[in-house]
């Protein structure tokens, strides 16, 4: 959903006009937007809807919200998720909906999982949390480092890093490379490539990997050592006389 509101917005924004028709018949002439629109749009957004009181008593809420617009949080009402169910998830209203997203994309056993609420209280009621510094750990985090070496059988793997998201993973994957190269005695190899459109998360470096450009304006992004290169978007980006995504596809890898 981030690259595609990131993809999207600015789109959707510039073709605003060609969405809007008056409604005749019904006094006063009413703004009608398709739901496709209202996500990207301010004009869209703030159009009076269905949404009952208990969403709408959390407009101007006292959140600073990630990839949500300064606007928003005092002009537009959250969708406020209230609970979960499965592969669905309940807004405060009591609307059901598909978690198509899978939160975001790291709950694909579902919100609550019986399994995995049980294990996490059992946790919570021995050790809620301890650090894994300075030569100390936990047994869960040792056990969960040998499952996952014995299941990734691709390639011979020696150790596993954990992290707290996609973004921290991708920092630290920097953070390694260059520690590496350092070591050999090549600390002039520093730059990383990466995909234009790709995502790769939202802190300094990641955000910078990542080939959106809402993500590096006004922030000075991306840092020096990224460079992007083309991505293989054959509807975008192919070229003159390609008509099939395989000859893209052969053009673009020559």
């Amino acid at each position: 959903m981030v690259v595609f509101n990131a993809l999207m917005r600015s789109t959707l924004n510039a073709r605003l006009g060609s969405y809007v028709k008056h409604v005749a018949g019904k006094g006063p002439s009413q703004t009608y937007i398709p739901s496709v629109a209202r996500l990207y749009s301010k004009e869209a957004y703030l159009i009076k809807d269905d949404v009952s009181d208990g969403s709408k008593s959390f407009k101007g809420h006292d959140m600073l919200a990630p990839f949500t617009a300064g606007w928003q949080t005092t002009e537009a009402n959250p969708l406020v998720i209230d609970k979960s169910e499965g592969c669905y998830v309940y807004d405060a209203d009591g609307k059901k909906y598909i978690d198509s997203l899978a939160g975001l994309w790291c709950t694909a056993l579902g919100g609550n999982e019986p399994r995995l609420v049980e294990a996490a209280m059992k946790q919570l009621n021995t050790l809620p949390f301890y650090h894994s510094f300075w030569n100390r750990t936990t047994k869960p985090s040792l056990d969960l480092a040998k499952d996952l070496l014995e299941m990734f059988t691709a390639n011979k793997m020696e150790k596993a890093f954990f992290t707290n998201g996609g973004s921290d993973a991708n920092d630290t994957q920097v953070k390694l490379v260059w520690y590496y190269y350092n070591a050999l005695g090549k600390p002039e190899k520093k730059k990383f490539i990466a995909r234009n459109k790709s995502y790769h998360g939202s802190t300094l470096i990641s955000a910078s990997l990542s080939g959106l450009p809402p993500m590096h304006n006004n922030f000075d992004l991306p840092a020096p050592f990224v460079l992007h290169t083309d991505c293989p978007h054959y509807w975008r980006f192919h070229l003159e006389g390609s008509s099939l995504p395989a000859s893209f596809t052969f053009e673009f890898h020559n």
